[in-house]
């Protein structure tokens, strides 16, 4: 695993690290929650958005959203302070996932609904989310791969760009990234 890469000189994460070959060296990056908060905590909206999203996770734990990934993207992943001049407005997430390991399976949108709903999602954790069940058929998944990669993978200014990858079920470092956040004075 590499250590999430700085912003590029296009104030986006670099889509790969020198040679596009070598897969260590390509996004999507894989980094733990706790590398994550400690690499992006650098302003008092950006903590908060770190905040709804480790919370977000957290439900997922409890929910047995247990088995997957997710990729994170969004002008939260880029230097949108410096190229934009304002502060990320969220955090664009998708959350591969398999099966779920709770018997309230079939309650999901009452227990979570956000799990399901962008605007939910949006409303209540500052997280633009949405989901691929990677079990339920090769086919889809794969063109749903296809898909957020494609979108992912560049910004509105057509830039190429990195994106990150965090399992899921990590629950110490979701906690001990809780914490740090919580020890922070920006």
């Amino acid at each position: 695993m590499c250590p999430i890469p700085n912003f590029n000189h296009n104030n986006v994460l670099p889509p790969h690290l020198g040679n596009p070959t070598h897969p260590s060296h390509l996004s999507p990056y894989e980094c733990t929650i706790l590398e994550f908060c400690e690499h992006f905590a650098t302003s008092q909206k950006r903590i908060e958005i770190l905040k709804g999203f480790v919370a977000f996770r957290q439900q997922l734990t409890k929910t047995g959203i247990l088995n997957g990934f997710q990729w994170l993207d969004g002008s939260f992943l880029e230097n949108i302070e410096i190229s934009g001049k304002r502060d990320p407005q969220d955090l664009d997430l998708v959350t591969f996932y398999s099966g779920i390991d709770s018997p309230q399976y079939k309650d999901i949108k009452q227990i979570f609904p956000e799990f399901s709903s962008p605007t939910l999602s949006k409303e209540n954790y500052q997280l633009d989310h949405y989901i691929v069940d990677f079990s339920y058929s090769p086919v889809v998944t794969i063109e749903m791969t296809r898909y957020w990669v494609q979108l992912f993978t560049h910004n509105r200014d057509g830039i190429w760009k990195g994106i990150l990858h965090i399992p899921l079920n990590t629950n110490n470092f979701d906690q001990n990234a809780l914490d740090y956040l919580n020890e922070l004075a920006v």
